[in-house]
């Protein structure tokens, strides 16, 4: 899911989302942000928004006076869910009718609300609505596509769905640390570029002592009270069976409820995914 702190000063400095896009030939522009974060423009029942694209966010949130907007007001159904630090959320649950993104209408997709304003952004858009549709961001020329074709190549990743009473949706994949660690980590476009989140359980596995490493301490965007704790390091490398991060800075995280999260992009510059067949096609 997103984090505000690392978003706040890029969305400050990024122009408006023009709602004039044109989608041609089912693409429609990504806004990428300078942290990384893809912010894309949908419709929710007829009002139209600016949403981060959070392949992490698990449920379709909207925030502050866009929810409000959104009819109906009250609802006896919730969703108990877990931020990756751990922090325990619940939230109320409500079914849009439509939501538009890159012409194409998704029906009866649940989404959450959080009275929360920030400036730019309207909410969150994650996977449970495109479970059906593949999809491509392309980060070179700045598209969130929907391919005409089915996705092929022979770069093919495998990932693997977590999902709550088919409600919210997760994906995950596995990769090495150092070469030699096998992990399965949660992949969040919601994070922005370059982010690689490591469980402090793992300290010892890599022979790293705590002691030795910058620890930063961050007050919850959701509830101020709670404080999470992230010791700043690094590994030799991070890679999977295509790709190779050397000497990658990483957030060892205090309570991570994965064995890591990480960032999208450094899987490749251009990447379809097909939910249903639990692949992502690393297209460049």
């Amino acid at each position: 899911m997103f984090n505000q702190s690392f978003i706040k000063k890029s969305v400050l400095t990024a122009s408006v989302f023009l709602y004039s896009s044109v989608v041609l030939a089912q693409k429609t522009p990504l806004n990428i942000l300078p942290s990384g974060h893809l912010l894309v423009q949908a419709e929710v029942e007829g009002k139209k928004g600016n949403f981060i694209f959070d392949t992490g966010g698990g449920i379709n949130l909207f925030l502050g006076n866009f929810s409000k907007n959104l009819a109906p007001k009250e609802s006896y159904n919730f969703l108990t869910a877990f931020r990756a630090t751990g922090e325990k959320m619940t939230v109320p649950l409500f079914k849009s009718k439509e939501v538009i993104v890159n012409g194409k209408k998704f029906k009866d997709t649940w989404y959450a609300t959080h009275d929360m304003e920030i400036k730019g952004i309207d909410g969150l858009l994650s996977l449970p609505m495109f479970y059906d549709t593949e999809f491509i961001i392309d980060y070179t020329n700045k598209e969130l596509i929907f391919p005409k074709e089915k996705l092929s190549g022979n770069k093919v990743l495998d990932i693997q769905l977590s999902t709550n009473a088919d409600q919210s949706l997760d994906i995950s994949t596995y990769i090495l640390l150092n070469n030699t660690y096998r992990i399965n980590v949660l992949l969040d476009s919601g994070a922005g570029n370059d982010s690689f989140w490591l469980s402090d359980r793992l300290m010892g596995t890599l022979g790293i002592k705590k002691e030795s490493l910058q620890l930063i301490e961050k007050k919850s965007e959701f509830d101020p009270a709670i404080i999470n704790k992230f010791y700043k390091g690094s590994v030799d490398a991070v890679s999977n069976s295509f790709v190779k991060v050397d000497k990658p800075n990483v957030l060892f995280v205090e309570g991570l409820i994965y064995e890591g999260k990480t960032s999208i992009n450094w899987l490749g510059k251009k990447l379809g995914f097909n939910l249903k067949e639990k692949k992502i096609h690393i297209l460049d």
